[in-house]
Protein backbone atom coordinates (compact mmCIF):
# COMPACT_ATOMS: atom_id res chain seq x y z
CA UNK A 1 0.00 0.00 0.00
CA UNK A 2 2.72 2.32 -0.67
CA UNK A 3 1.94 5.35 -2.73
CA UNK A 4 -1.74 5.23 -1.96
CA UNK A 5 -3.23 8.17 -0.25
CA UNK A 6 -6.36 7.37 1.60
CA UNK A 7 -8.86 9.52 3.35
CA UNK A 8 -8.42 7.77 6.62
CA UNK A 9 -4.83 8.51 7.49
CA UNK A 10 -2.98 11.70 8.26
CA UNK A 11 -0.82 12.97 5.54
CA UNK A 12 1.86 15.51 5.74
CA UNK A 13 1.00 18.83 4.04
CA UNK A 14 2.94 19.71 0.97
CA UNK A 15 5.66 22.33 0.97
CA UNK A 16 3.40 24.77 -0.87
CA UNK A 17 0.64 24.38 1.72
CA UNK A 18 3.12 24.90 4.53
CA UNK A 19 4.42 28.09 2.88
CA UNK A 20 0.89 29.47 2.49
CA UNK A 21 0.10 28.78 6.16
CA UNK A 22 3.33 30.44 7.26
CA UNK A 23 2.56 33.48 5.15
CA UNK A 24 -1.00 33.75 6.53
CA UNK A 25 0.16 33.42 10.14
CA UNK A 26 2.60 36.36 9.95
CA UNK A 27 1.66 39.28 12.26
CA UNK A 28 1.57 41.91 9.51
CA UNK A 29 -0.81 39.91 7.32
CA UNK A 30 -4.26 41.59 7.15
CA UNK A 31 -6.08 38.27 6.78
CA UNK A 32 -5.95 35.81 9.64
CA UNK A 33 -6.77 32.22 8.68
CA UNK A 34 -8.98 31.70 11.74
CA UNK A 35 -11.15 34.89 11.73
CA UNK A 36 -10.45 37.14 8.74
CA UNK A 37 -13.16 39.73 9.65
CA UNK A 38 -11.87 40.31 13.20
CA UNK A 39 -8.26 40.67 12.09
CA UNK A 40 -9.10 43.24 9.41
CA UNK A 41 -10.90 45.45 11.96
CA UNK A 42 -8.07 45.32 14.49
CA UNK A 43 -5.38 46.19 12.00
CA UNK A 44 -7.11 49.26 10.58
CA UNK A 45 -5.59 52.55 11.72
CA UNK A 46 -7.71 55.60 12.72
CA UNK A 47 -10.67 56.51 14.90
CA UNK A 48 -14.31 55.63 14.63
CA UNK A 49 -16.89 58.33 13.97
CA UNK A 50 -18.21 58.30 17.55
CA UNK A 51 -14.69 58.81 18.93
CA UNK A 52 -14.17 61.80 16.65
CA UNK A 53 -17.54 63.30 17.66
CA UNK A 54 -16.79 62.90 21.38
CA UNK A 55 -13.33 64.43 20.95
CA UNK A 56 -14.80 67.41 19.06
CA UNK A 57 -17.47 67.91 21.75
CA UNK A 58 -14.92 67.85 24.57
CA UNK A 59 -12.67 70.25 22.66
CA UNK A 60 -15.58 72.61 21.96
CA UNK A 61 -16.73 72.72 25.58
CA UNK A 62 -13.22 73.28 26.90
CA UNK A 63 -12.57 76.08 24.39
CA UNK A 64 -15.86 77.73 25.36
CA UNK A 65 -14.95 77.64 29.04
CA UNK A 66 -11.46 78.97 28.29
CA UNK A 67 -12.77 81.89 26.20
CA UNK A 68 -15.37 82.78 28.86
CA UNK A 69 -12.70 82.82 31.56
CA UNK A 70 -10.38 84.95 29.42
CA UNK A 71 -13.11 87.51 28.72
CA UNK A 72 -13.96 87.73 32.43
CA UNK A 73 -10.28 88.32 33.22
CA UNK A 74 -10.15 91.16 30.69
CA UNK A 75 -13.28 92.69 32.21
CA UNK A 76 -11.78 92.58 35.71
CA UNK A 77 -8.58 94.14 34.36
CA UNK A 78 -10.58 96.96 32.75
CA UNK A 79 -12.52 97.67 35.95
CA UNK A 80 -9.32 97.66 38.02
CA UNK A 81 -7.70 100.11 35.59
CA UNK A 82 -10.66 102.49 35.91
CA UNK A 83 -10.56 102.36 39.70
CA UNK A 84 -6.82 103.04 39.65
CA UNK A 85 -7.38 106.07 37.40
CA UNK A 86 -10.13 107.24 39.77
CA UNK A 87 -7.77 107.06 42.74
CA UNK A 88 -5.18 109.04 40.80
CA UNK A 89 -7.76 111.71 39.91
CA UNK A 90 -8.92 111.89 43.53
CA UNK A 91 -5.36 112.28 44.83
CA UNK A 92 -4.62 115.02 42.28
CA UNK A 93 -7.84 116.84 43.24
CA UNK A 94 -6.96 116.52 46.93
CA UNK A 95 -3.73 118.37 46.17
CA UNK A 96 -5.57 121.15 44.34
CA UNK A 97 -8.45 121.35 46.82
CA UNK A 98 -7.04 120.18 50.16
CA UNK A 99 -9.32 119.04 52.94
CA UNK A 100 -8.02 121.15 55.80
CA UNK A 101 -10.16 121.57 58.90
CA UNK A 102 -9.12 125.18 59.29
CA UNK A 103 -10.82 126.05 56.01
CA UNK A 104 -14.33 127.33 56.01
CA UNK A 105 -17.00 124.77 55.13
CA UNK A 106 -17.76 126.57 51.88
CA UNK A 107 -14.09 126.23 50.88
CA UNK A 108 -14.21 122.46 51.42
CA UNK A 109 -16.96 121.98 48.86
CA UNK A 110 -16.01 121.46 45.22
CA UNK A 111 -18.74 121.62 42.59
CA UNK A 112 -18.97 118.92 39.96
CA UNK A 113 -16.23 119.35 37.39
CA UNK A 114 -15.29 117.22 34.38
CA UNK A 115 -11.62 116.52 33.76
CA UNK A 116 -9.77 116.00 30.47
CA UNK A 117 -9.92 112.20 30.70
CA UNK A 118 -13.73 112.23 31.00
CA UNK A 119 -13.84 111.62 34.73
CA UNK A 120 -15.78 113.84 37.09
CA UNK A 121 -14.80 115.08 40.53
CA UNK A 122 -16.91 116.64 43.28
CA UNK A 123 -16.84 117.11 47.02
CA UNK A 124 -20.01 117.61 49.04
CA UNK A 125 -20.19 118.75 52.68
CA UNK A 126 -23.35 117.87 54.62
CA UNK A 127 -24.30 118.15 58.24
CA UNK A 128 -24.29 114.72 59.92
CA UNK A 129 -27.13 114.99 62.36
CA UNK A 130 -29.17 117.68 64.01
CA UNK A 131 -28.02 116.44 67.42
CA UNK A 132 -24.35 116.91 66.57
CA UNK A 133 -23.99 120.55 65.64
CA UNK A 134 -20.35 120.58 64.61
CA UNK A 135 -20.00 117.18 62.87
CA UNK A 136 -20.04 117.20 59.07
CA UNK A 137 -19.84 114.46 56.43
CA UNK A 138 -17.49 115.20 53.55
CA UNK A 139 -18.15 112.98 50.52
CA UNK A 140 -15.59 112.97 47.72
CA UNK A 141 -16.76 111.37 44.46
CA UNK A 142 -14.90 110.50 41.29
CA UNK A 143 -17.15 109.27 38.48
CA UNK A 144 -16.67 107.81 35.01
CA UNK A 145 -18.65 106.00 32.36
CA UNK A 146 -17.68 102.47 31.35
CA UNK A 147 -19.57 100.03 29.13
CA UNK A 148 -22.66 102.20 29.13
CA UNK A 149 -22.90 102.38 32.92
CA UNK A 150 -21.92 105.23 35.21
CA UNK A 151 -19.51 104.19 37.92
CA UNK A 152 -18.49 106.09 41.04
CA UNK A 153 -15.62 105.79 43.50
CA UNK A 154 -16.65 107.48 46.72
CA UNK A 155 -14.76 108.33 49.90
CA UNK A 156 -16.65 109.50 53.00
CA UNK A 157 -14.88 111.39 55.78
CA UNK A 158 -16.17 112.96 58.97
CA UNK A 159 -15.02 116.47 59.89
CA UNK A 160 -15.53 118.16 63.22
CA UNK A 161 -15.71 121.88 62.58
CA UNK A 162 -16.62 124.43 65.21
CA UNK A 163 -18.17 127.60 63.98
CA UNK A 164 -16.45 130.72 65.22
CA UNK A 165 -19.86 132.16 66.07
CA UNK A 166 -20.45 129.39 68.64
CA UNK A 167 -17.39 130.22 70.70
Amino acid sequence: MTGLTGLTGWQRPSAAARAIRRCLAEPGNPVHPVNPVKTRRLNRAGFSLIEVVFAAAILGVSLGVLLTAASKCLLVLSIATHYQEAQLVRSQAEVEYPLIVTNELEELEVTLMTLDNGMTFERVVEEEDEDEDDLYVVTTRVGWSARGADRVDEVVQYVYHEDEDDE
